[in-house]
């Protein structure tokens, strides 16, 4: 896959934006390219003209995202992470989603099999910050817990609860079980972080 990638235009922005959200909403595989062209009111024509097609402007969402994430978690990365350090990135991560739940209900989309053909989205994307993850945090965890599917399970949980809130609760969006869901966010970390 090629990293030299268009230059931003009006079209270009505007088909990303409509894409971004009706293939977080629909998925892949129920999103039609004239729905993502009407929504940004353009002529379908225009995906293949900025994108070259559906298949592209799927994976340019995600390298979009993937990108925004990476810059959100770099810092941590790169200085490593101790205890206090892996609850600020808790609640950095947490934040980030609150604000851009189209990032959260693209990956479940993902992993409820949407687009199941086009792989590379793991390859590419999802797998190498995973890895990143796993390295800049192996030295917190106790040595018990499995430090990559501790940072699944956060990621699946945070995902799930920004989209849907607490099962059985009428608002998914209500400030007390957001501060409640954070809560037992750092309580679950300190059962995992060594002392």
């Amino acid at each position: 896959m090629s990293t030299a990638y268009p230059p931003s235009t009006g079209e270009y922005e505007q088909l990303l934006a409509a894409a971004t959200r009706l293939f977080a909403e629909l998925g892949y595989d129920q999103t039609e390219t004239e729905m993502v062209a009407g929504a940004a009111g353009l002529p379908a024509s225009s995906i293949t003209k900025e994108f070259g097609g559906k298949r592209k402007l799927y994976l340019e969402v995600f390298r979009r995202v993937r990108a925004s994430e990476l810059a959100l978690v770099r810092e941590f990365q790169e200085t490593g992470f101790d205890r206090d350090r892996y609850h600020e990135f808790l609640d950095l991560y947490f934040d980030y989603l609150l604000e851009h739940p189209e990032n959260a209900a693209l990956m479940v989309q993902r992993w409820m099999n949407d687009a199941a053909d086009l792989r590379e989205i793991e390859k590419t994307f999802v797998m190498p910050q995973a890895g990143r993850m796993r390295a800049a945090t192996e030295d917190v965890f106790r040595p018990e817990v499995d430090g990559e599917l501790m940072a699944w399970t956060v990621a699946w949980a945070v995902q799930i609860f920004v989209l849907n809130g607490i099962p059985g609760h009428e608002d998914a969006k209500d400030p007390e079980d957001t501060a409640r869901f954070r809560r037992h966010l750092h309580h679950l970390a300190d059962m995992y972080l060594k002392p």
